[in-house]
């Protein structure tokens, strides 16, 4: 358990400093940098949320917590005690964890900047790929290797667009499979077909309950589609590479002949 904190911890350092940069617009590469901001806060996410269940479960099961103490620590709630009964029932705790008590805060504080990281990475994101579309140049102006650019866009786009997509899914698939939430209410969140989130489920049953919110889900929902509209401009990037390449070949023969 001190393995898993200590090391949530290093990696909060060095996320904080790259999603702050992102958000500042002082990346160069959006897609190349916040792809890699998403997926490195999503599995310290997910660690941390795991450690920290983990010792909250222990808390109830053997040092007599209540749900409505957990609940009043991870959410802030005490009547939600439901939502916390879910989160303990899917945690497997050690019959002995020192000083659990005295862990659980700073794990909770850890698992609250990275939630606020999540929103911050999504929402820069999202918001420069409204703002702005740079389309791929190469200095020479060669067309082949122009193609070869918007090629490499395309691919890293539809890369980001689909492990955004994956992650929405899973995560609308938790608060159906571990929450209750209706199928149809959380298809519309997500903005999401009905059989993206059922084929999501066997994923989201081996995910922490805890990972799921409505505020997550419409932030991945939101970033999907914003990378959705990024790829379609991208496409039409390469329909004018591939027409330029095309003209210029044309250009090459009629010069030999």
């Amino acid at each position: 358990m001190a393995e898993l904190d200590t090391l949530a911890q290093a990696d909060l350092r060095a996320l904080r400093t790259a999603t702050h940069l992102l958000a500042d617009g002082g990346s160069a590469d959006l897609l190349a940098d916040g792809y890699r901001s998403m997926t490195q806060i999503r599995g310290a996410y997910r660690r941390t949320l795991q450690s920290r269940d983990i010792i909250a479960a222990h808390l109830v099961r053997d040092q007599g917590w209540s749900l409505a103490d957990i609940a009043h620590v991870l959410c802030g709630h005490r009547h939600h005690t439901t939502w916390a009964a879910a989160v303990v029932a899917w945690a497997d705790p050690p019959a002995f964890l020192p000083d659990a008590e005295r862990l659980l805060y700073p794990a909770q504080r850890a698992v609250q900047e990275l939630r606020e990281l999540h929103t911050l990475a999504t929402g820069a994101i999202g918001d420069r790929l409204e703002r702005e579309h740079v389309c791929p140049a190469t200095g020479d102006g060669d067309p082949v290797q122009r193609l070869l650019a918007v090629d490499q866009r395309l691919q890293q786009v539809r890369t980001f667009h689909d492990t955004a997509e994956a992650a929405r899914d899973v995560v609308g698939a938790t608060l159906v499979a571990h929450h209750g939430w209706r199928l149809r209410q959380v298809a519309a969140i997500a903005g999401a077909d009905v059989s993206d989130i059922t084929a999501a489920y066997a994923v989201a049953k081996l995910s922490p309950p805890s990972d799921a919110d409505s505020g997550t889900l419409r932030e991945l929902a939101r970033l999907t589609e914003a990378l959705e509209s990024e790829a379609d401009r991208v496409e039409m990037d390469r329909q004018e590479a591939e027409e330029a390449l095309g003209r210029a070949v044309h250009v090459r023969e009629r010069a030999r002949a």
